[in-house]
């Protein structure tokens, strides 16, 4: 791993807030549960036990793009159920996986009382199934599902974009035992693609999720990314620890930007894995008076690692790139 650069260690914030062919569960072995979120679910944990010899997955896992291996939709009517967490059984969920352009087009077909439930990403060798559930009405929400127990949770996951979440497992607070990422989509407007992350702990007692809000890294970014603007030369430095990168705004198409260009986050938030590490990339945003919103969003790219420790999140190690276009 490469040399741990602090971005900005004050602001690491607390927060109130895919296939195989076996099945395991995680085990869930803490002494001591970080602080609870307005998410956490104390309900019993799974119960069933995942066998010492079971390795967890340790290859690369690309949090972006949701499973590729899909189904047709079945040709008979689609499971519909009152949208109640609570009057699902086991042999309600559906064991097909479905894309998200699938989704969309079942979703579209509901009625105004009717409910929808899909499969939308697993990971068959650890027993572990995530699924769609929207209505009645516009409510959408997303149930994990972990062997034979499962929570519900009031995640949005449905866009114009239909790109579904995606999860992966790994030890990414160092505690020795794996903790769960699930990432949905949470851009839908034009110009975004922002990926949220929420971090599933398994504990005697219930599963706790942490989430790691666009205000809570926005904020980080804020503090951690300085530029400074040479009107001279119609150029901006932009700094992050120790990355630094100098460009020619003529050359990005404004030669006279009407005063100073500010860099500042931007709309791309993506989140990957990588056996037990957890990394971000994040676009900058270059702004000035006569530079049109939106016109730079994504001019620069600034890739860190993502910092868990069970009850906080923060980053770490930034570098700075232009987008490969």
């Amino acid at each position: 791993m490469k040399k741990l650069i602090t971005l900005c260690t004050a602001c690491l914030l607390a927060l109130s807030g895919c296939n195989g062919e076996t099945s395991t569960t995680p085990s869930p072995e803490l002494s001591e549960a970080p602080v609870t979120t307005s998410l956490t679910v104390e309900t019993p944990a799974p119960t069933t036990e995942a066998p010492d010899d079971t390795p967890l997955p340790t290859d690369t896992v690309s949090l972006e793009v949701p499973p590729t291996e899909t189904l047709p939709l079945p040709t008979s009517t689609p499971f519909l159920w009152d949208g109640d967490p609570d009057s699902l059984t086991l042999n309600d969920f559906p064991t097909q996986l479905s894309s998200g352009e699938q989704v969309l087009e079942a979703v579209t077909a509901l009625g105004p009382d009717d409910a929808g439930l899909y499969l939308v990403c697993q990971i068959p060798d650890q027993d572990t199934w995530l699924y769609a559930a929207y209505g009645p009405g516009d409510k959408q929400g997303l149930i994990l599902r972990v062997g034979t127990e499962w929570r519900y949770y009031s995640i949005p996951f449905l866009s114009e974009q239909a790109h579904m979440p995606a999860m992966a497992y790994g030890d990414f607070d160092g505690d020795q035992n794996q903790e769960l990422a699930v990432v949905p989509y949470l851009g839908g407007s034009t110009g975004t693609n922002t990926w949220g992350l929420y971090m599933v702990d398994f504990y005697t007692g219930g599963w706790e999720v942490q989430q790691f809000t666009p205000g809570d890294y926005e904020a980080i970014l804020s503090l951690s990314v300085s530029s400074s603007y040479d009107a001279d030369a119609n150029t901006i430095t932009i700094t992050a620890g120790d990355s630094q990168l100098t460009l020619d705004v003529t050359e990005l198409g404004f030669p006279e930007p009407g005063g100073e260009v500010v860099a500042s986050p931007g709309s791309l938030a993506l989140f990957t894995t990588e056996g037990d590490d957890l990394y971000a990339t994040f676009s900058l945003d270059l702004s000035a008076p006569a530079i049109p919103e939106g016109s730079l969003d994504q001019a620069v790219l600034l890739q860190t690692e993502v910092v868990y420790t069970g009850s906080a999140f923060g980053l770490n190690a930034p570098s700075l790139s232009l987008p490969e276009f």
